[in-house]
């Protein structure tokens, strides 16, 4: 490895040269730095340009300070102050990421010792040595960084970065960083790597990730419970005193809060790595409207707040995940509900907007202040947490742009102080051609016995409050084990199955695919009981319908009842439900 001394010592008769090399050095030196240690702790883009900023700033001023005094030797070599090269070769060599500095032509002229261990090459610095030549082939995804790399040469005035695999044992994961060193005159003279290790976040992400999914699925499973047994009780009000209703209603309340706490701290684990899963399909603009706002005119009403609809009866469809969007619209509604004076009004529109379709949530209540838009979708962000008496976590609008940033669509915002406020979301609209009308009628379900539905759940507890729930309206089979609801699906042959994923010998998953694969019950509709909603891998399996848990009963009980309206007129409904 060539020293940072040795590379700094350059022939010239040009006192003036020692102020402008030092100085680009130094700034790009600390540049890198910057890059090196920004993204390890916050990763903004705020401390990246600071560390920029910094570094040009001191370069700059350590060249002016030094032009006129650097002394020339005999020979035209100038004597660097060794004690301050060295200090600053110590830093970059110790660095924990790997660093190098080549010039425009990506041949090697300095590299730390981080980078000697990443390429594996001792002599990386010999004489026409690219970086192309000693890192393409260790990494997984060489040609493509060469090819990004090979572009630098050919503008050198670009920055870029990127993601590579190392190909160690274990494999390692490397962001990397790349940009021009400057003179003080601004022409580019050389180029700055910088290679970050990612692989413990990554790893660390991972835990998080698990540990998330873990706490949700031991807190939403006895929440299922909890929430089923209140609503249950509490449709039985009439012999209920009015102080048990009251008390029965706050507990009602809480849990529904408990489970929007959960929901949203997995929504946004899962948004930090990607892994939110979106089914799109044909949604109704007007039915979207009507069931986000029925869901919360209930709560409203609590507050002695009306929500009004407006829809446009010429609004098109939208392509969309029709939970997810009914998510946001619960979300901005609620919000709108919440920041509204009692007896207030909340108004929610839709109509089209071009190739788009456009829904607004006005309100009249407190308004939000030009100074707090730019933070309103940050995450954890809650402006006015004095101004209603609902907890949150602060992390509502967060999701919600995320998810109408997958949808292609835009989630924005016009309020002042004391003005109200008005949350626009616009959704790309679905462009289909109309053909002739179908003629459709449900299936009669209403007379014989009652259908039959067959529950997979090791949860005993859901068992027993579903059959009091579900006592005169289905005939309801409960078993806990994948085993033991393939042999019963096979004799009994239900009219649907509601299938846990998570069972004590098979996965839900498995027991979806041999009742779908076996002839005898290849027919009967399967509703997924899930944890985390994996719609798309449900529904290409062959579920009809897939529920999230903590389970709503008003919610299952529609999804039963449709998804046994959709089976075929000639057969009889039985319902079966298994954990």
């Amino acid at each position: 490895m060539t020293s940072l001394h040795a590379a700094l010592t350059v022939p010239t008769r040009l006192s003036s040269l020692w102020g402008r090399l030092a100085g680009a050095l130094l700034g790009a030196a600390l540049c890198l730095l910057s890059f090196a240690y920004a993204p390890a702790s916050v990763a903004t883009g705020a401390a990246m340009a600071a560390g920029m900023t910094l570094g040009v700033a001191f370069g700059m001023t350590w060249s002016v300070r030094h032009r006129d005094r650097a002394p020339v030797d005999r020979d035209g070599t100038i004597p660097y102050p060794i004690e301050a090269v060295t200090q600053l070769g110590e830093v970059l060599r110790h660095c924990e990421n790997a660093i190098v500095l080549t010039d425009p032509s990506l041949r090697i002229w300095y590299a730390n010792d981080a980078f000697v261990k990443l390429s594996g090459c001792t002599m990386c610095t010999a004489a026409g040595t690219t970086i192309v030549d000693v890192l393409a082939h260790r990494i997984a995804n060489g040609e493509m960084f060469t090819r990004s790399v090979e572009e630098l040469a050919l503008h050198v005035e670009q920055e870029a970065c990127g993601e590579l695999t190392h190909l160690g044992t274990p494999a390692r994961a490397f962001e990397w960083r790349s940009l021009p060193l400057r003179r003080n005159d601004g022409s580019v003279w050389g180029r700055g790597f910088l290679f970050h290790d990612r692989s413990q976040a990554r790893e660390l992400a991972g835990l998080k990730s698990d540990f998330l999914s873990t706490v949700t699925h031991e807190l939403r499973t006895p929440l299922t419970s909890v929430k089923g047994s209140l609503q249950l009780v509490l449709g039985k009000s009439t012999a209920l005193s009015p102080i048990d209703c009251e008390l029965l209603n706050i507990s009602l309340k809480n849990a529904d809060r408990l489970i929007r706490l959960i929901n949203d701290l997995l929504d946004i684990s899962r948004l930090e790595l990607g892994k939110i899963e979106l089914t799109f399909a044909r949604v109704p603009t007007a039915s979207l409207v009507e069931e986000a706002a029925a869901g919360l005119r209930s709560y409203a009403g609590g507050r002695e707040i009306t929500i009004g609809c407006e829809i446009d009866p010429a609004v098109p469809a939208l392509k969309g995940d029709r939970d997810r969007l009914i998510q946001v619209l619960t979300n901005l509604i609620s919000n709108a509900v919440k920041f509204s004076p009692a007896r207030g009004h909340v108004l929610v529109r839709a109509q089209r907007q071009g190739d788009a379709v456009a829904i607004t949530v006005q309100d009249w209540g407190i308004g939000i202040p030009a100074a707090d838009h730019s933070r309103l979708f940050q995450r954890f962000q809650r402006l006015n947490p004095g101004q209603s008496d609902e907890p949150g976590t602060g992390l509502g609008l967060a999701i919600s742009k995320a998810i109408m940033d997958r949808h292609g669509g835009q989630i924005t915002l016009i309020s002042g102080e004391n003005a109200g406020s008005t949350f626009t979301i616009t959704v790309p609209a679905l462009m289909e051609t109309r053909g002739p009308a179908v003629g459709f009628s449900d299936p009669d379900i209403s007379g014989g016995s009652p259908p039959t539905v067959l529950l997979v759940d090791d949860d005993q507890e859901l068992g027993a409050m579903l059959q009091r729930a579900w006592n005169e309206r289905y005939q309801l089979i409960h078993v806990g084990r994948g085993v033991q609801a393939l042999d019963t699906a096979r004799q009994t042959h239900p009219d649907l199955v509601l299938l846990d994923v998570v069972l004590p010998d098979l996965s839900g998953y498995d027991v979806l695919r041999i009742l779908r694969t076996t002839a005898a019950t290849s027919a009967i509709p399967v509703i997924m009981l899930t944890i985390q909603p994996e719609r798309a891998l449900a529904t290409n399996l062959g579920a009809v319908d897939v529920v999230g848990k903590p389970l709503d009963l008003d919610h299952l009980t529609r999804a039963v009842e449709h998804a046994l309206q959709e089976r075929h007129a000639n057969i009889e409904p039985r319902v079966a439900v298994a954990p």
